[in-house]
């Protein structure tokens, strides 16, 4: 039996949680938040005890689950590594990167095993894309793209202050820079635009980043504004390409062969509570029912048996890298080279 800890008792560490209760073989010892009430009513909800300081509770606990909001997490990672506990982190890592070389500064001096919450690595289509990328049907990369539009308005949010959240290029779109490096690696050239549409916003929300790869390049567009939403991800290579428009399918054609549907429910719309699936009206999105292995059951699984998870520190650490990149290009209206 893994004992767990949620720290955080947002949005975030309320749907961990209760996955987290849910999953056999893990206790959830205790949800933790510094603004007692949110503890309570998380604790309440899911019959575990609740406490405001995380620290009187490690000694309960094999694994930290932090649903922290970004300008507080390291300082709990430093605490929590040195005590010897896991890590599965919300993302993004930091909102710079000196703080982000200090927590993974922490994770390697206490030797504990650390993941974040890019979920697009364990969800269809973008899941089976990679597999059959990494197959090598479709040849070489010449193009991997997203277009993800998730309408909300931020501006009563923390969501909605550029120096809290890092704007939507930070909290939205590292899922999708996040995806497009496990395609092609660290970019040597990033060039990226934001803007801020509605009146008083004080965080970009619409953005659109091009990224070159060592082989072939990668582009996202994001929305928080668009009062349309959508998702549409893509993959092309020099033999053939793979395709989710939105319909829920996901097309897969080699150069000469007949096309081919990989899968017919691969509707990838997302919501702020983290669901990916089907958009059932308004904001809110339904999980598609099969999904495999979670983020949350694959870290478990890593920690259980030893393996390192499929997210890393580096990994965040380098989406943080290229969001810096997009805004300075923004900036500047020049391609930042990262060499």
């Amino acid at each position: 039996m893994l004992n767990v800890g949620v720290v955080g008792c947002g949005g975030r560490g309320t749907g961990h949680a209760a996955k987290l209760k849910a999953m056999p073989g893990v206790n959830l010892a205790w949800v933790c938040d510094i603004i007692p009430e949110k503890a309570d009513a998380l604790a309440a909800r899911e019959g575990v005890p609740a406490i405001y300081d995380f620290h009187q509770g490690l000694d309960q606990v094999d694994v930290i689950w932090d649903a922290t909001r970004p300008w507080e997490r390291c300082d709990i990672v430093v605490d929590a590594a040195a005590a010897g506990k896991h890590i599965f982190s919300e993302k993004p890592i930091a909102l710079d990167l000196p703080t982000a070389d200090r927590y993974i500064a922490a994770i390697e001096r206490a030797g504990v095993k650390n993941s974040f919450c890019y979920s697009l690595h364990f969800t269809n289509p973008y899941k089976l894309a990679k597999a059959v990328f990494a197959s090598g049907e479709l040849g070489q990369l010449v193009s991997v793209w997203t277009k993800r539009y998730m309408p909300v308005d931020m501006r009563p949010r923390w969501y909605g202050d550029q120096s809290k959240s890092g704007g939507i290029m930070l909290d939205f779109a590292s899922h999708d820079l996040d995806l497009l490096c496990s395609f092609g690696g660290r970019p040597t050239t990033v060039f990226g635009q934001t803007a801020r549409i509605r009146e008083g916003v004080q965080a970009d929300e619409h953005g659109q980043a091009m990224l070159v790869f060592a082989e072939g390049m990668g582009s996202c567009e994001v929305s928080w504004w668009s009062p349309a939403g959508m998702s549409a991800f893509g993959v092309v290579g020099t033999k053939g390409s793979v395709i989710a428009d939105g319909s829920g399918k996901l097309r897969k054609r080699l150069d000469g062969q007949d096309e081919v549907i990989l899968d017919t429910n691969a509707s990838s719309n997302v919501d702020l509570a983290g669901n990916i699936g089907v958009r059932t009206g308004g904001n809110a999105v339904m999980n598609l029912a099969d999904r495999q292995e979670t983020p949350e059951e694959h870290f478990i699984r890593c920690v259980r048996e030893d393996l390192p998870p499929i997210v890393t520190p580096y990994m965040a650490r380098r989406v943080l890298e290229v969001v810096l990149a997009i805004r300075q290009s923004a900036a500047t209206g020049e391609a930042v080279h990262l060499g």
